[in-house]
């Protein structure tokens, strides 16, 4: 058997500066995964892309973060990149490709989400019997538009080692689309952060949401504004609530723009919501954990989710959750969270209402919602279950 610490390189079309729900997964397991004794080392292959598509040709080839994260940048050519996909489909060099990986020299090669087939297809090329791979898709049911991704994602379930889906509703998905052999899937939710103000304890205390502080009850969203995340929708529900709410509220709308916030700005001059409806667009990891922090409510009513790693975010900071029966969000929201059903304003508004006047219920709720987080979404938990994905794949090598 063989004992050596694992060298293991993640995939990805988009890493830092830019960190999404994908992006901030990998970051994490890397920070775990250096822990412990049986990790030598930890890289990330990406381009020379910030999301979405935008070419930055001037970001340094290879960088070693001040947390040992091993960065190699591919460029694309062209630069420019057709705009009618999440990643940039242009070429990329295969022997670029070869020379990083004979560097890092990876034990596994960790395919995180799909799309980036470019990426994927020359790692496996090259590094073939060199190593294991795990390829964690993203899944969903894929438009008319887009079938031929669909081969590309079976071929990619075909050639990796373990294929591991985020939720059971996805493996069930993964397994029927792609013929995924029920062997080799496995299911690993991703993780979410534990602010230093939360502990890191399993069940410490809910923070007391009204006590010493003054001021409007907040409600926070937070996701990229588009019509994918829903917060026009979300806007409209609030507007049917706000009549019966019994104390100041004001909603938040953190998140890029993504073609979404010229319409909100109007929405909200028009319904006279300045000041009570505040939009800050994209802000930095610590800005987030702040708002985090002083959420009363976190609501999210998004088209689809196939995980839904804000949720938990913000679960862990004490935070209840609203949303709608969506995607997995019944199947991972299973605690500490209220989950009306999809698209239905009357029942959603009902539930906003019923969770800004109700201390005693949002509370209660809230305290579900941190100890559910933390004892099952943690990150050291989560890549304690990755880490044991990749020992096995060598052991079966």
């Amino acid at each position: 058997m063989d004992s050596r610490p694992l060298r293991v390189m993640f995939l990805t079309p988009y890493f830092r500066p830019y960190l999404g729900g994908i992006e901030r997964a990998i970051e994490q397991l890397s920070f775990q995964m250096q822990q412990s004794n049986a990790i030598e080392a930890v890289g990330v292959l990406t381009t020379k892309y910030s999301f979405p598509r935008h070419p930055e040709p001037t970001w340094d080839d290879q960088e070693s973060t001040p947390e040992a994260i091993t960065i190699y940048r591919l460029s694309g050519f062209p630069r420019r990149s057709l705009p009618f996909y999440s990643v940039p489909l242009v070429w990329f060099s295969p022997r670029r490709m070869k020379k990083y990986l004979d560097e890092f020299k990876p034990d596994v090669i960790h395919f995180v989400g799909d799309g980036w087939f470019w990426g994927h297809l020359w790692a496996w090329f090259w590094y073939r019997g060199k190593a294991r791979f795990v390829f964690t898709p993203s899944f969903h049911k894929l438009p008319i538009s887009r079938w031929w991704l669909k081969p590309i994602n079976a071929f990619l379930s075909h050639i990796a080692d373990r294929v591991v889906a985020l939720t059971e509703l996805e493996a069930e998905g993964v397994h029927k689309a792609y013929r995924t052999g029920k062997d080799k899937l496995g299911v690993i939710g991703w993780g979410a952060s534990v602010d230093a103000k939360t502990g890191e304890e399993k069940g410490s205390p809910v923070r007391d949401y009204d006590r010493g502080r003054s001021g409007p009850l907040t409600i926070l969203c937070v996701g990229r504004l588009g019509s994918h995340k829903g917060q026009r929708w979300l806007l409209n529900t609030y507007r049917m609530a706000r009549a019966q709410f019994e104390r100041p509220v004001r909603l938040v709308l953190v998140g890029r723009d993504e073609g979404a916030s010229a319409g909100i700005e109007k929405f909200i001059v028009q319904h006279d919501l300045r000041g009570e409806v505040i939009v800050t667009g994209e802000v930095s990891d610590s800005e987030l954990a702040e708002w985090y922090a002083e959420a009363d409510l976190f609501t999210l009513f998004s088209q689809y989710e196939a995980f839904g790693l804000v949720f938990l975010e913000a679960m862990t900071h004490g935070a209840p959750v609203l949303t709608h029966d969506v995607g997995a969000n019944r199947e991972v929201l299973s605690q500490g969270a209220v989950v009306v059903p999809r698209f239905n304003h009357a029942a959603a508004a009902h539930e906003l209402v019923r969770l800004v006047n109700d201390d005693e219920a949002r509370r209660e709720l809230g305290r579900q919602a941190q100890q559910y987080a933390l004892a099952e979404f943690a990150w050291p938990v989560v890549a304690k279950k990755y880490l044991e994905v990749y020992q096995d794949t060598r052991t079966a090598a």
